[in-house]
């Protein structure tokens, strides 16, 4: 039987661990061949050799997404590589909590930078090879904290909040070219962002992130005549 994603490419971003690399290897196991980028070499490495142990394809890349010329770069190596780029998925980010009146400046600034200007970057180089193509998806990342407030997440939440304004921007833009575009909003998933928060919830009531990357390869998989636009997706007991 074919798998669903053979002969497409997908680029994922913040792919070395979590979320992103559970993406990363359920699209590898459905016939994907997948470009994982991240800032931690080592949480790569194990990424893309746990895709092939699987039988998977994956090649990586060493980056902070909000560099613009390293961006370009591994988009243009990227498609030099593979042909084409048939899935972009925007996961990268970072978080740091604290009240306002305790932040620092340049943190507060540098979570804005790798959560928006990363999701801008990524898009920005790899949708012109998508409209070239006639056909791509994008899926970014947010979270239920872009239309709700969370105290001691101000830089966070308005980087999220921003991010879906642009995925909804960016879907009105390109949604009669051939492109589709899709923002995921989790709660509580049970990751490492967690470590920066001394008072999270127990992480048994957070949703797992292999969970969340089924939901994503469900948006993926979608037929042709029907699109996801915003999916709202919480643990059982709702906002932890």
């Amino acid at each position: 039987m074919e798998k669903r994603f053979t002969g497409q490419v997908a680029l994922i971003t913040g792919g070395g661990r979590g979320i992103g690399a559970w993406i990363a290897r359920l699209l590898a196991q459905q016939g994907a061949q997948v470009m994982l980028v991240a800032r931690t070499e080592s949480q790569l490495q194990q990424t893309a050799r746990q895709i092939e142990l699987e039988g998977g394809s994956a090649f990586y890349c060493v980056a902070d997404v909000a560099d613009e010329a390293t961006m370009r770069a591994l988009v243009e190596r990227t498609q030099q590589i593979t042909g084409r780029i048939d899935i972009l998925v925007n996961n990268a980010g970072s978080a740091r909590a604290g009240l306002i009146e305790q932040s620092d400046p340049a943190e507060w600034w540098q979570v804005i930078e790798s959560n928006l200007r990363g999701l801008y970057l990524a898009t920005r180089f790899v949708l012109p090879i998508m409209l070239e193509q006639g056909r791509g998806q994008i899926v970014n990342m947010l979270t239920v904290a872009a239309s709700r407030p969370f105290t001691g997440l101000s830089a966070y939440s308005c980087a999220k909040a921003a991010g879906l304004m642009f995925t909804r921007i960016l879907a009105r833009e390109v949604r009669k070219r051939g492109i589709r575009v899709s923002a995921v909003l989790p709660g509580a998933v049970d990751t490492d962002l967690w470590n920066e928060f001394p008072n999270a919830p127990e992480r048994e009531r957070m949703i797992r992130p292999e969970t969340v990357a089924q939901i994503v390869l469900q948006i993926l998989a979608t037929p042709p005549d029907a699109s996801i636009d915003e999916l709202v997706v919480l643990p059982p007991e709702g906002i932890l």
